[in-house]
C-alpha cells in the first residue's frame, strides 16, 4: 500500500512537472486556482471587507460611522484587491506573453526597441493597482472629512466647517497629482525629474494661463483666514445681497433672497467693499419728506421738536435721532428723519412694523403744520442699493 502511494506522488508530481508551451503545468494550474479564487470569493471577499471597514471605522470615531466608513471603500478596496490577485495569477503565466512581440524596431547605434506583451500587462496592471490604491485613499480622506465636518457641526464651530473643504480639495489634489506622476514614471517610463524641469521651464506661460485661478485660490485663503465672512453670513457686494453658502476654491457660493444660487469669484468677494450684514447691530433708517415752502418759521421749529421727540419715544429706535433740512430745490425743501433700529429687532415685531408705525405719526404731524399741502415720505435704509438711492435723488423734486 505504501508503494502505491510514493507511486501515485510520484505520478501527480511527474504530471505537474510536464511542460506546454515551455511551462509546467504547475503554473496553469496555479494560475486557473487563483484567478477562480478572485471570481469566486468576491461576495465573501466584499463582506470582509465590509465588516473590517466597520471596525476600522469604530475604532477611528465615537460614532457609528462603520456603515458610512464600509459604503465609501467597500467597491474601491474590492478593485484594488482583485486588481492585485489577478496579476498575481496572470504573473504564473509570464513567460508565454514574454514571447510574443507587439513593436519592435531597430536603430542605428542604438538596442532595438522591443515591446513585448508581457510587459504591457504588467504595466496596465501596474496603473491599475496605481489608480484602485489612490481611490481607496481618496474615499479615506473623504469619510474623514465628514467626520470632522460633523464634528464641527455638532461644536457650532463655523471656521472649521468653512476651512475642512478646502482642506479636503487640498489633500485629494496632491493625491492624485502624486498619482499621475508614479503612473507617468513607473508605467510609462518617462523621466519625472526632466519633467518638472520641463514645466518648471513653461511654468510662466502655465502661470499667465491660470493667472485668474491662482488669484481666486490665494483670495479662497485670504477669506478664510481674515474672516470678513463666514458660511451662514448675509453679505452685500454692492446691490446684491444673499447668504455664503459654500466658500471654494475658485468661487463662493451664495444664495439670494428668491431662491437663486449666485457663484461669486473669490478675487472680487476680496477686491470689492463688502457689507456683513449679519455682524451690524443696528440698521439706519433714513425719511426724507419734501414739503412746499410757505411754512412758518416758529411752526418749522415746533414740527422739527414734536417729530424727534415721537420718534425718540418709539419702541425699540435707537439713538441718535436727528430731523433736520437736508436741502432746498426750486419749489420745496426737504426735511430728514433719521434713526437707528437694533438688528435683529427682537421677537414680536420687525423693522418694517417699526417703520411703518414712524411713518403714519411723522405724516400726521407735519400735515398739522402743512395745512392743505400733501405731502411726500419715503423711507429708506442705509443698505438700499446705489441705484434706489438715485431714484430717490431724482424724486425729491416731484412735490404732490
Amino acid at each position: 500500500m505504501r508503494n502505491n502511494f510514493l507511486a501515485t506522488s510520484t505520478m501527480d508530481s511527474s504530471f505537474f512537472e510536464q511542460t506546454y508551451w515551455g511551462l509546467p503545468v504547475a503554473n496553469y494550474a496555479w494560475f486557473t486556482g487563483i484567478m477562480l479564487f478572485a471570481f469566486l470569493l468576491r461576495r465573501p471577499l466584499s463582506k470582509f471587507i465590509s465588516t473590517s471597514a466597520c471596525k476600522i471605522a469604530d475604532k477611528y470615531t465615537d460614532k457609528d460611522h462603520g456603515p458610512m466608513f464600509r459604503d465609501l471603500v467597500r467597491k474601491p478596496m474590492q478593485m484594488f484587491l482583485q486588481a492585485i490577485l489577478y496579476f498575481i495569477a496572470v504573473n504564473q503565466l509570464s513567460p508565454l506573453p514574454d514571447r510574443i512581440t507587439v513593436f519592435y524596431r531597430e536603430r542605428d547605434g542604438k538596442a532595438p526597441i522591443d515591446v513585448r506583451l508581457g510587459s504591457i500587462i504588467d504595466h496596465l496592471f501596474l496603473m491599475l493597482i496605481i489608480i484602485s490604491g489612490t481611490m481607496v485613499l481618496a474615499r479615506i480622506i473623504d469619510f474623514v472629512y465628514r467626520v470632522n465636518k460633523q464634528r464641527a457641526i455638532d461644536t457650532r464651530n463655523v471656521s472649521r466647517q468653512q476651512l475642512l473643504p478646502l482642506v479636503k480639495d487640498v489633500v485629494k489634489l496632491l493625491l492624485w497629482v502624486t498619482s499621475v506622476f508614479w503612473i507617468l514614471g513607473a508605467v510609462f517610463q518617462v523621466n519625472i525629474p526632466a519633467l518638472i524641469a520641463g514645466l518648471g521651464i513653461g511654468g510662466i506661460a502655465i502661470a499667465l494661463a491660470a493667472k485668474e485661478s491662482v488669484e481666486n485660490l490665494f483670495a479662497a485663503f485670504t477669506i478664510l483666514t481674515d474672516k470678513p465672512f463666514q458660511v451662514g453670513d448675509t453679505i452685500k457686494l454692492g446691490s446684491f445681497e444673499g447668504n455664503v453658502e459654500r466658500i471654494g476654491f475658485r468661487a463662493t457660493r451664495i444664495r439670494s433672497g428668491n431662491g437663486a444660487a449666485y457663484i461669486i469669484p473669490n478675487k472680487k468677494l476680496v477686491n470689492e467693499n463688502l457689507e456683513n450684514l449679519s455682524e451690524r447691530d443696528t440698521s439706519g433708517v433714513k425719511m426724507q419728506i419734501n414739503l412746499k415752502y410757505g411754512i412758518p418759521y416758529e411752526d418749522l421749529q415746533q414740527m422739527t421738536a414734536e417729530l424727534k421727540e415721537m420718534v425718540q419715544k418709539t419702541t425699540h429706535v435707537k439713538q441718535p435721532v436727528e430731523v433736520i433740512i437736508e436741502g432746498f430745490g426750486e419749489n420745496v425743501f426737504q426735511l430728514q428723519i433719521s434713526y437707528n433700529l437694533p438688528h435683529p429687532v427682537g421677537a414680536g415685531t420687525s423693522a418694517t412694523e417699526i417703520k411703518q408705525q414712524v411713518n403714519m405719526q411723522a405724516y400726521a404731524i407735519i400735515s398739522k403744520y402743512s395745512g392743505n399741502q400733501q405731502v411726500e415720505l419715503r423711507s429708506k435704509t442705509e443698505e438700499e442699493s446705489p441705484e434706489e438711492q438715485d431714484d430717490m435723488q431724482e424724486n425729491k423734486d416731484s412735490i404732490i
